[in-house]
């Protein structure tokens, strides 16, 4: 995903080094979000806390707009471009 912010690359790679797969890809994903990349299944937060050091720039993110499905992932600040998937 060439078009995503460098620092949520890692956490995107990861997820599908674990066997996870994109369900879409939201371009624009609301009028604050460029880009969202939604997993089919929950991320691995505990992989990604222990296997990766991620830029300040990036938070945890939680929809809590109930127009939109239930999910949860990380958000860049600089680009606010989202990696998401389904809550657990």
């Amino acid at each position: 995903m060439q078009r995503l912010s460098p620092s949520l690359k890692p956490i995107y790679e990861l997820e599908l080094a674990l066997g996870n797969e994109v369900e879409r890809v939201d371009e624009p994903a609301g009028s604050r979000c460029p880009l969202a990349i939604v997993f089919k299944k929950p991320l691995h937060v505990t992989d990604i806390s222990a296997r990766l050091k991620l830029s300040e720039e990036v938070t945890e993110w939680e929809s809590s707009d109930p127009h939109y499905p239930a999910e949860k992932g990380f958000h860049c600040a600089r680009t606010n471009h989202v990696i998401g998937a389904p809550k657990s």
